[in-house]
């Protein structure tokens, strides 16, 4: 789901060196969520949008749907739906004397059907309680039919089912069920891992309108009193708030769109709305579906509904909504039409097992808004979306892409633009910066999607593909940037002396959990004679780098790239700062044994002595008395290498020796 939304551009301002990479910035953008389906729902009430709790019947996970048929009739100009929905399951329980469906308490059941035998039932808040002649076993299929009716409750961008006008003054209708407000609509059982394995959607409104929904349009069937019937009919599982349906004086606009080979097509159904003006004003937006299909098919493995459709389905939303193969948009921007096209492989393909889990949707999504911008109009583009972003990220200290349990109660936590969205955004951004291996990326999103397709998956299964894949453990990764909250601020100390370049990095976690971010991060040296990007892996507080690089240089950038979001401040220190005189370190070149000596005038205590290599990594540390020490160089191969002698206060010198034999 995405709601579209304003970009503050501001100017970054800079204090002394200080950067804050976080200018004011504010962006409304698509939300949707995911709860843990055995504890928690929200709903609309009172006709506004507001989150609540319940703990869900339990009673819902003793069947497993495998179909869903809603045979409704309405139209676009009143909040009223009626018609009957069938429900074809399997007993999961040892023995089920009670079927429970959701639906909301202000709409009317008039008969209930199992196996097309009347059944008693009876009504207890928002739940349907059905109970069979005879108790059912486990592994039993059985069919229940509801008839039903009722104005579902309006109001707010989450209502299950909504009425509008269009910007031409036609009446309009369309639901969205998203996070759990299906059963404000229609009968369901709104539990994440239940996917049905088919649906089929029959839309009974008046003649002058047309019915979108999922699949294929397999029959339209006039009837009597100007009426008329679109079936709508999908083989594809699908989850209950995957379900939808659209209704008001459409067009259709139809093209097919390349897969990742451009011989394979998936048919491209748009429902545009009926006025001279719109498809002209929308056209070529609506095109870009062709090279977004292209892209991700290749990059994630092909459309994953590939035999049926995918599509749009214009409505007032103020946004768009990924329903499964027709996704509902309010207008047909680059970002909004790439993300809702995403979600068919980050959504509904695999979707997230529980709402602490959304990221499994509106994360990826988000990210397929910057492939696209990167693949399709140029790195440029791409950076400043990812800037503004990072801009978004920080512009608060706290807060996790994973939803803890505590803050599921608040349907606009779990679809917080800033953390679930451009967050999780920006995490996968930095996995690729840390598996620094694009073609082992996007495998491992394509071996995700065929892993948990048509199924559900959280954030751990994800890491675990990742795991897999790399043959290394990513725990650390999410740990510090999944499960925690913020963001590193760093503090970066450098000088040149010679032809080396040294580097201390220290920081901190912005909200505390973690205290420290371990990540990779890149320097760019720049000098009149050449340019030079050295990449490390920051694992240790106040970490101490040295590189060669014999070029004097003019500017030193940090993480030229953007790939962290980040705030940080570099600061370049004097050679002469630091008590070069007091410690004296050879013989030059070195064969065996390096000697340490130390005036003893010199503030001291004992004295750390770090030997790096010129990829500025550590190959020795150990601890020298106050007088100094002697250290063996051991199996260290011939070359050069950088040695930092620190004191207690992290004052420290460096000298720059050659082992030969």
């Amino acid at each position: 789901m995405h709601k579209p939304g304003l970009f503050l551009l501001l100017t970054v301002f800079l204090f002394s060196t200080r950067i804050f990479s976080q200018p004011w910035f504010t962006e409304d953008v698509d939300y949707h969520g995911h709860c843990k389906a055995h504890f928690f729902n929200y709903d609309n009430q009172d006709g506004g949008v507001r989150g609540g709790t319940y703990e869900q019947n339990p009673l819902l996970h003793n069947y497993n749907v495998s179909f869903y048929k809603l045979d409704v009739h309405v139209e676009p100009d009143n909040q009223h739906i009626e018609g009957t929905v069938t429900v074809k399951a399997k007993v999961s329980s040892p023995l089920l004397d009670t079927l429970v469906f959701e639906l909301k308490h202000n709409m009317n059941v008039y008969e209930v059907l199992i196996n097309d035998s009347g059944c008693n039932y009876d009504r207890s808040g928002n739940e349907i309680h059905i109970y069979p002649d005879e108790p059912l076993h486990a592994g039993t299929y059985f069919k229940v039919q509801i008839i039903y009716s009722g104005s579902p409750v309006s109001g707010g961008f989450f209502s299950g089912m909504h009425t509008g006008i269009t910007p031409y003054g036609e009446p309009v209708m369309w639901t969205l069920s998203e996070p759990v407000n299906a059963r404000q609509w229609w009968p369901c059982k709104q539990v994440l891992e239940d996917k049905a394995d088919s649906a089929h959607v029959f839309i009974t409104t008046s003649h002058q309108y047309m019915a979108a929904s999922n699949g294929l349009l397999t029959n339209i069937v006039r009837l009597p009193d100007n009426k008329v019937r679109y079936e709508w009919r999908s083989n594809y599982p699908i989850a209950y708030y995957l379900i939808s349906l659209a209704v008001t004086k459409y067009r259709e606009y139809n093209f097919y769109a390349p897969l990742s080979c451009p011989e394979d097509s998936v048919f491209v159904q748009n429902f545009v709305y009926d006025h001279p003006e719109a498809l002209p004003t929308y056209q070529d937006d609506i095109d870009r579906t062709k090279d977004f299909m292209a892209l991700f098919s290749q990059l994630y493995g092909d459309y994953p509904f590939s035999s049926e459709k995918y599509g749009h389905a214009m409505a007032p939303m103020g946004g768009g909504m990924e329903h499964q193969t027709i996704s509902t948009m309010s207008s047909f921007g680059y970002n909004l039409t790439s993300h809702e096209l995403a979600h068919h492989w980050f959504g509904n393909n695999v979707t997230c097992a529980t709402w602490n889990d959304i990221w499994i949707n509106e994360g990826f999504a988000t990210y397929s808004e910057y492939l696209a911008l990167q693949h399709l109009e140029g790195q440029d583009y791409a950076d400043s979306w990812m800037q503004n972003v990072h801009n978004s990220v920080t512009s608060a200290p706290d807060g996790s892409v994973y939803i803890p349990y505590s803050e599921t109660t608040s349907v606009w936590r779990i679809f917080n633009g800033r953390l679930s969205y451009r967050k999780g955004a920006s995490i996968l951004h930095l996995l690729r910066f840390e598996i620094n291996h694009d073609e082992l990326f996007f495998e491992i999103m394509k071996e995700f999607q065929y892993r948990f397709k048509d199924s559900v998956a959280t954030g751990d299964d994800f890491r675990k593909v990742v795991d897999d894949l790399t043959n290394q453990n990513w725990e650390w990764f999410f740990e510090q940037w999944y499960y925690g909250e913020g963001h590193p601020d760093f503090k970066i100390l450098w000088f040149q002396e010679n032809d080396s370049v040294y580097i201390n990095m220290s920081q901190q976690g912005s909200a505390g959990n973690p205290g420290f971010f371990k990540t990779s991060a890149e320097f760019q040296f720049i000098s009149s004679e050449k340019d030079s990007i050295v990449r490390l892996f920051q694992s240790e507080n106040n970490q101490k780098f040295a590189f060669y690089f014999p070029y004097e240089i003019s500017e030193l950038v940090f993480d030229p790239y953007g790939w962290l979001f980040k705030e940080y401040e570099t600061e370049v220190l004097i050679p002469g700062q630091i008590s070069h005189s007091k410690i004296f370190v050879y013989p030059n070149p070195f064969s065996t044994y390096i000697y340490i000596e130390v005036d003893h005038n010199y503030e001291g205590g004992t004295y750390c002595v770090d030997v790096f290599n010129l990829k500025g990594q550590k190959i020795h540390s150990e601890t020298v008395s106050i007088s100094g020490g002697k250290i063996q160089s051991g199996g260290w191969g011939n070359g050069l290498y950088i040695i930092r002698v620190s004191d207690k206060h992290g004052d420290s010198f460096y000298k720059k020796l050659v082992k030969a034999l």
